[in-house]
């Protein structure tokens, strides 16, 4: 009889993580108070998925990695301006896709931030290019401002 090989993986299911009611305008003016609120939603769910029963926490480490793509793209955005920024911005939104389906609550974490949809806006190029470069230094800013609030409110604490 015919069996399913995949019945034998130990697959994790995926299921929606849901979405906080966090409103991003990713603004000069908002976007530190925003981080906060971010890192305080992950902070009441134990820094993990919410209503996940997988053992996945933010991780400080892939926090540090992510931060540290964003502060290559601020040196090289300072340095030599949008000239190959937008193919490490494509980079690092893979990377952003990438550990959010490895870990549940960086999943979370990154849904709240709405990282990934401030890094397509960006991409779309709109506006001028000293606009376009002011965000994306403010992205960078935000990925900063996110990690700072990380270890203010604790996380990290078992994984750094």
């Amino acid at each position: 009889m015919y069996q399913n090989s995949h019945q034998h993986f130990n697959n994790k299911s995926r299921y929606e993580v849901p979405k906080p009611n966090i409103k991003i305008t990713f603004s000069d003016e908002r976007y530190v108070d925003e981080a906060e609120a971010v890192i305080r939603y992950c902070k009441q769910n134990g820094f993990k998925a919410p209503g996940s029963r997988e053992n996945d926490e933010i991780s400080y480490n892939q926090l540090r990695n992510l931060l540290g793509m964003t502060s290559a793209i601020f040196d090289a955005t300072n340095i030599s301006g949008l000239a190959g920024i937008y193919d490490q911005l494509t980079y690092f939104r893979i990377q952003l896709v990438y550990t959010a389906g490895r870990n549940q609550a960086m999943k979370s974490f990154i849904d709240a931030s709405q990282l990934l949809e401030i890094v397509k806006k960006i991409e779309q190029k709109t506006g001028s290019e000293s606009q376009q470069k002011r965000e994306i230094i403010r992205l960078c800013k935000y990925m900063e401002a996110l990690v700072a609030y990380f270890k203010y409110y604790g996380g990290g604490q078992n994984n750094d």
